[in-house]
């Protein structure tokens, strides 16, 4: 079995030119990331033990470990404590197809939702978007997620300009249940590291109320969620709108889909 070249880590690790204020283990996963999402590690290549890394890279054991543990609660690599560590395949690494799903109460089953393309446009209004982005205009998409007998949610997705600008103009047909966290990686090599959410029950926006035909002013519940990507960088703003029927939500990241 072929195994991942440790002298690519080195120069990821050599190559950072931020983030020199981070802990050891969030720049050593960083930079194994940064191999597995650019393709100088292939799925199915082989980790070197621990031990291995400590001797070949600048950094020690303690350090390592903490980093392959993140790495695999990340999804990153695969440990088997027979066989060893393993690169994962990199196009499930990110926690998606979707962040909002639908558990079935008799099964357990989890199922995804059927998405629609509303709008996506440029935006230049202010919020919690622009303030987590850095950013004084955006490209948002607009989204109606549903499941089978189930109330809708209204999905706004906020990238920065250089991101979303490949999605305008798209035939809003093509972006229907399209996975745009797979097309981040796919265009930047940008994988969704870690989420934060925030929860309130606050007033429905006009476009949110009108998409889940609700009166205007209508109260339900707002979720966002920021995406962070290398360097725990905020990269995608995403904003869900909650009718106050919907069922509740559980929070469950995981990323080994």
């Amino acid at each position: 079995m072929e195994q991942i070249a440790t002298d690519a880590l080195v120069d990821s690790i050599t190559a950072q030119a931020e983030g020199r204020d981070r802990p050891k283990y969030l720049r050593l996963a960083d930079a194994f990331i940064e191999c597995v999402v650019s393709g100088r590690f292939s799925p199915g290549q082989r980790v070197p033990t621990e031990a291995e890394l400590t001797r070949t890279l600048p950094v020690s054991m303690g350090t390592v470990q903490k980093a392959m543990s993140k790495l695999a609660a990340d999804g990153f690599v695969v440990r088997n404590r027979k066989t060893g560590t393993f690169i994962n395949d990199r196009l499930s690494q990110v926690n998606e197809v979707f962040v909002y799903r639908f558990k079935d109460p008799v099964s357990g089953q989890i199922m995804l939702p059927f998405v629609r393309t509303l709008a996506v446009e440029r935006d230049e209004q202010q919020g919690a978007w622009s303030e987590v982005l850095s950013v004084a205009r955006t490209v948002r998409i607009d989204r109606l997620v549903w499941f089978d007998q189930q109330p809708p949610a209204f999905s706004s997705i906020y990238f920065k300009p250089e991101h979303g600008e490949q999605f305008l103009g798209m035939p809003l047909e093509t972006l229907h249940g399209r996975s745009l966290h797979r097309s981040l990686i796919e265009t930047f090599n940008l994988p969704s590291i870690r989420m934060e959410h925030k929860f309130g029950c606050r007033i429905l926006s006009n476009q949110a109320c009108d998409a889940l035909m609700l009166k205007p002013g209508s109260y339900g519940t707002v979720w966002d969620i920021t995406d962070f990507t290398f360097g725990d960088t905020p990269f995608l703003f995403q904003r869900y709108q909650l009718s106050p029927d919907h069922p509740p939500v559980e929070i469950a990241e995981s990323h080994n889909h």
